[in-house]
């Protein structure tokens, strides 16, 4: 996911927006954009598909131990090692776990997740950068 930063701030113009307002500007779009991102994920899935997901979100052991038996051994499958190594363990808990199939998911089911998040996210960025001036003004 693309993360709404002081960066992102830069890029469309409101880096001069006073620092005390920067904090919730970038909470509500980092939250717009993660909304219209699973919006447009969503479009063209199955209801399974969305129930799948949805009870991986969720850390449902149900929906996790099925999509698991799809996948077959994660312990060595190089992204579950990768986490594991970011969270600095050898072996891994719930969250760990959840986060691995959420991502495994999207990679089975939607890979074209990169291509549409960098879409939506120009979407919004040209939306705010039309809007700049009203957003300065509201500050």
């Amino acid at each position: 996911m693309i993360k709404i930063d002081e960066k992102f701030l830069d890029e469309v113009g409101l880096s001069h927006m006073p620092d005390e307002k920067k904090p919730d500007f970038i909470a509500q779009t980092q939250e717009e954009l993660e909304n219209r991102v699973g919006e447009k994920m969503s479009e063209g899935m199955t209801l399974n598909q969305l129930r799948e997901f949805d009870g991986i979100m969720n850390n449902d052991r149900n929906t996790m131990i099925h999509v698991l038996s799809q996948i077959g051994d994660y312990r060595e499958d190089e992204l579950y090692q990768k986490l594991l190594k970011r969270h600095g363990v050898e072996e891994g808990n719930l969250e760990i776990l959840g986060e691995y199939l959420s991502v495994k998911w999207i990679q089975i089911n939607r890979p074209d997740y990169a291509t549409i998040t960098a879409n939506v996210a120009d979407e919004l960025k040209s939306e705010i950068i039309g809007s700049r001036e009203q957003i300065l003004a509201a500050f």
